[in-house]
């Protein structure tokens, strides 16, 4: 039976859990604050609140780089008494002074600050938790706490480990570069039970241990609030985890570590020129797929049953990967040395490889049969593991012809972009009428330049040297649009605003959403890949969602979406876009 009914279209938002606010906050968004975006989708008859990936990130704050597949993001606890077990009012006073509250309440998510203040609550929180008490209700909590720690087992404990030598290594989560005593779980393991720290590591285990359960209790609760309004929550599995990860440490069997995956160079992501020249270098380790099929894919199955515990659908990031992945012979922290080389010149600093796709390229057709077969026999795999969800893919890119047939074989949306779609004759936009009725429509993942930055960018390009080629993409957009192609806006115009919200919701799509920046109408991004730093994946919203509600600039967008979402038939119900 199919998992999603096309017939009863839904309309959502996509808001990364970071980017929002609440009074409170401590600096990045939280639970919370994911409840309070339930309640404003419910109250705007919108059906799905899409989120990015909540596991536990490293160092560079990448969702899609995590330190664990399983783990959730400290980060995103809401550190609040009611619902973080030990925390008390004296202790928040303690940590968070007035003058710190100021410091993170504007401008961008400060990381290394917000991560310490959290681990630091916790901690303390933990440390009055853990104290033997008569209370009946801490004695509960304990024994709730115990029981899902054997519920978890076949995860928590390593993973738990794990953290605590990063800890041990002031946050150095790089276990290549840590003693050998400590390379491999097996040898931590022992190393651990002599060791002068012993004590120290244990506690610390409990502690991450400790801080999950909180993560999960937290999150279920958002599930739980969203499973009694009209909303419905979608999660993201990345494709790969971190190779410096506690899944690539606890399990190396699983994983191909010489080479990185990525994605090939292409015309939409050019954003510097290693970009440009070998394409998007993620670092993620390859898998290992005859390891994993030899363990009936515990690790995947696993990772699905968490997601599906907590979200009605997940969008599978990176689908391509399952088929064949793009790789590279050198890890990112040597893409400097390639910039600019010839080929013959890179293969002698890799001793003869290249970047290529693995298992293998598409040609000749054989290689395509295989593969095709090849990302078949795996999604099937993790439709079987979460048989009561929805499931999304993320299709984007150099997409191989048999990936869509096999997506709509399986049930599976894929991506619509429409300034993407395109007749291949004129490069005309393809009439919304003729997109796929089994997809998600949207304008943008968090990857791509908010539509006013789209719009502004055609009209440089029409207003610059090349004005010829920038006036016909613009009377391409127009048409597409319904709009009078012989006078376009000369700027992001609000009725451009409105048409293209219209339009949008217009499409035949199963599920239309909307990334909160084109729903206010404002440039702001949340990741530019190719480009590191501290502009990607800190970028927050500069008030909180009802405070837009209240705000006439902003308020008059959602009226058109209200408008747009009725006029189409994607308000929410309690029925609408029901995985059934």
């Amino acid at each position: 039976m199919a998992r999603i009914n096309q017939d009863k279209k839904a309309a959502g938002l996509l808001l990364p859990v970071f980017a929002l606010r609440r009074k409170g906050d401590l600096g990045i968004g939280d639970t919370l604050c994911v409840e309070d975006a339930i309640d404003f989708l419910s109250r705007h008859n919108l059906g799905v609140l899409q989120i990015l990936p909540v596991n536990e990130t490293g160092g560079d704050n990448s969702p899609y780089n995590a330190l664990s597949s399983i783990a959730l993001d400290p980060l995103y606890i809401s550190l609040v008494p009611d619902l973080v077990p030990g925390l008390a009012d004296e202790m928040l006073a303690k940590r968070v002074p007035e003058a710190l509250i100021h410091e993170l309440s504007t401008g961008p998510v400060q990381y290394s600050v917000v991560r310490k203040l959290k681990l630091d609550l916790l901690l303390d929180a933990f440390e009055n938790f853990e104290k033997v008490s008569t209370n009946k209700e801490v004695v509960r909590q304990q024994q709730v706490f115990a029981d899902f720690c054997l519920e978890q087992v076949d995860w928590l404990p390593d993973y738990a480990f794990f953290r605590s030598l990063v800890d041990k290594f002031e946050g150095n989560a790089c276990w290549t570069n840590w003693p050998a005593e400590q390379s491999t779980l097996a040898k931590a393991r022992a190393w651990s039970l002599t060791c002068a720290e012993a004590k120290e590591i244990a506690y610390k285990q409990r502690f991450y241990s400790y801080v999950q359960w909180v993560a999960f209790s937290q999150w279920r609760r958002v599930r739980a609030h969203a499973d009694s309004s009209t909303v419905e929550l979608m999660g993201d599995i990345p494709f790969g985890v971190s190779r410096y990860s506690a899944d690539v440490w606890c399990n190396p069997q699983l994983f191909d570590l010489q080479w990185s995956g990525g994605a090939p160079p292409e015309k939409f992501f050019q954003s510097d020129p290693f970009t440009c020249q070998w394409g998007q270098n993620w670092g993620i380790p390859l898998y290992n797929w005859a390891n994993h099929e030899k363990s009936n894919y515990a690790f995947w199955q696993r990772r699905v049953k968490q997601i599906a515990s907590i979200f009605h659908y997940f969008r599978i990031d990176h689908v391509l990967g399952f088929f064949r992945v793009y790789s590279f012979p050198w890890i990112p922290e040597r893409n400097h040395e390639f910039v600019g080389l010839t080929e013959l010149e890179a293969k002698e600093l890799t001793g003869g490889e290249l970047p290529r796709f693995i298992e293998r390229p598409d040609v000749p057709a054989k290689n395509a049969k295989l593969n095709n077969e090849q990302g078949e026999k795996l999604l099937r795999m993790i439709l079987a593991a979460a048989p009561d969800s929805g499931v999304v893919a993320e299709d984007l890119g150099m997409v191989p012809d048999y990936v869509r047939p096999c997506l709509k074989k399986l049930q599976i949306p894929g991506f619509t972009i429409p300034i993407f779609e395109r007749v291949e004759k004129d490069l005309s936009f393809k009439p919304k009428e003729t997109h796929e009725k089994l997809s998600l429509v949207t304008y943008g993942t968090h990857d791509h330049q908010p539509i006013r930055s789209f719009y502004e960018g055609l009209c440089q390009w029409w207003h610059g040297e090349d004005g010829h080629q920038g006036w016909l993409e613009v009377q391409r957009l127009m048409v597409f649009l319904g709009l009078d192609e012989d006078s376009p806006p000369e700027s992001f115009t609000p009725e451009l605003h409105r048409r293209m919200i219209e339009v949008l919701m217009e499409c035949p799509s199963w599920l239309a959403v909307l990334m909160i920046s084109d729903l206010f109408g404002v440039s702001q991004r949340f990741n530019e890949p190719g480009i590191s730093g501290d502009s990607n994946w800190s970028q927050r919203l500069d008030r909180t969602l009802a405070e837009y509600e209240a705000d006439a600039q902003y308020s008059q967008a959602i009226k058109w979406l209200d408008q747009a979402v009725l006029a189409n038939s994607r308000q929410a119900k309690k029925t609408a876009a029901k995985s059934s």
